[in-house]
């Protein structure tokens, strides 16, 4: 039997990428409003994830010198990046599904996410430069810190918002929301 070369390789891997952009969502035709949001979602979600235990990883460093605590300098360095991960497949998300999708709550978060994703990805790229220059983990640089999530967080206020009204439906929530949520959710913590 001879080898069907459009069938892709099976993986054993838990988390092996074997979609051609590593986001499983976008295997999907379209997406419904509720999907969407589903999505939304998830993606603010795991951005606040990340962050919140980059800054947790950096805490524990703060008056350290680099170096001084290798373990949570590697955790710290991986949540500082999936940061910037998550921000790149939402982005691949509402590239794919944006123009596409008309919605009736929420229109500018499809129509602004290239540049709600563009800035944040600017502040964090800065935060990253400044981590990586600096010789320790004084108090001010954790304080920069600190204030560039939350201002990456309120970039995203919208789609927080929208994750927020559609939690107080609880089980109420559509399945194709769940679902959508629980797809992209997988789809960001690949790694």
């Amino acid at each position: 039997m001879k080898a069907n070369p459009w069938r892709r390789k099976k993986w054993n891997g838990r988390w092996a990428s074997t979609w051609p952009n590593g986001l499983r969502i976008t295997r999907l035709l379209s997406l419904s409003e509720n999907q969407f949001l589903g999505c939304a979602a998830a993606f603010v979600d795991s951005l606040s994830g990340e962050m919140n235990a980059a800054l947790l990883a950096l805490r524990r460093l703060e008056g350290g010198a680099k170096g001084s605590a290798f373990a949570h300098e590697m955790t710290l360095d991986t949540h500082r990046y999936g940061a910037m991960i998550v921000l790149d497949r939402w982005a691949s998300l509402v590239r794919t599904f944006g123009p596409h999708i008309q919605i009736t709550r929420g229109q500018t978060m499809i129509e602004q996410a290239p540049a709600r994703v563009q800035a944040s990805e600017n502040l964090l790229g800065r935060v990253n430069q400044l981590l990586d220059a600096a010789p320790g983990y004084n108090s001010e640089l954790v304080e920069a810190c600190v204030l560039a999530y939350q201002s990456v967080e309120m970039t995203f206020a919208e789609e927080r918002a929208a994750a927020e009204q559609n939690a107080r439906l609880g089980p109420m929530l559509p399945e194709e929301y769940k679902e959508a949520r629980l797809m992209f959710l997988e789809d960001l913590a690949a790694r």
